[in-house]
């Protein structure tokens, strides 16, 4: 069965339960009806409040991926105040691109919590390439085109 493109987005690529221990961390979100953010959206905190929202182009805070768990917890529900951030340095996860970004290229905040190719600013990743790509001689990585998913690698904290 083959892997849809959405299917990938918030899924930590080499998740392991270390990764995932040392790489994830709670927050706070608005709660209220549409306050729930989708898995592999990009994230910005606003350090003045704590409370973690959907990234758009230009953010300048701390950054983050919105991840897909399984264990089913209240957390990022409308109703919950609570959110869960994969912000781990060097953790690797999927996400949709907005606009093409060249392999191995610095990624910065898209609008609605999406990545794209880096020219100023607070960068937080790199691009690493699609589902399957990069991880060996015979699946180069090729260059993302917009709304790829992608899987990056978080280089910031």
């Amino acid at each position: 069965m083959a892997i849809a493109a959405a299917d990938l987005l918030g899924i930590v690529a080499y998740g392991d339960q270390f990764d995932l221990n040392r790489a994830l961390e709670h927050g706070k979100k608005a709660t209220g009806a549409g306050s729930a953010i989708a898995t592999g959206k990009v994230v910005a905190l606003t350090e003045a409040t704590g409370v973690w929202s959907k990234a758009t182009s230009g953010n300048d805070t701390r950054l983050g991926v919105i991840p897909k768990l399984y264990w089913g917890e209240d957390i990022n529900t409308d109703s919950s105040a609570k959110v869960q951030v994969l912000t781990g340095l060097g953790a690797s996860v999927y996400v949709k691109a907005s606009g093409a970004i060249p392999v191995a290229d610095r990624v910065v905040a898209g609008d609605d919590g999406t990545v794209k190719d880096w020219s100023s600013g607070n960068w937080f990743g790199y691009y690493e390439g699609h589902y399957g790509e990069g991880i060996g001689f015979d699946q180069p990585a090729t260059d993302a085109a917009d709304g790829d998913s992608i899987r990056i690698r978080i280089n910031t904290r």
